[in-house]
């Protein structure tokens, strides 16, 4: 049985980010520095990244990734 409150391995992902700052540019982090702060596998960080990628929610810079404007409004969305 699955747990009602298990959150999903993009949104696990875009809390870790927003807890570890990566919210610019200037902040962006690897996929290993993500792996080690979300705690996740390779496949299921590669396919979390793929997803907030798609929906805009996460922005990259070079091999390092970031919130954009949107990733943050939805994480303001998840403490209000």
């Amino acid at each position: 049985m699955n747990d009602i409150y298990e959150l999903a391995p993009s949104m696990r992902l875009l809390i870790a980010m927003h807890n570890i700052s990566s919210v610019d540019p200037t902040s962006a982090m690897s996929l290993d520095d993500l792996k080690i702060a979300s705690g996740m596998s390779d496949p299921e960080l590669q396919s979390a990244i793929r997803e907030l990628l798609s929906y805009g929610y996460v922005e990259s810079k070079g091999t390092a990734y970031y919130l954009s404007r949107l990733g943050i409004c939805i994480i303001r969305s998840v403490y209000t």
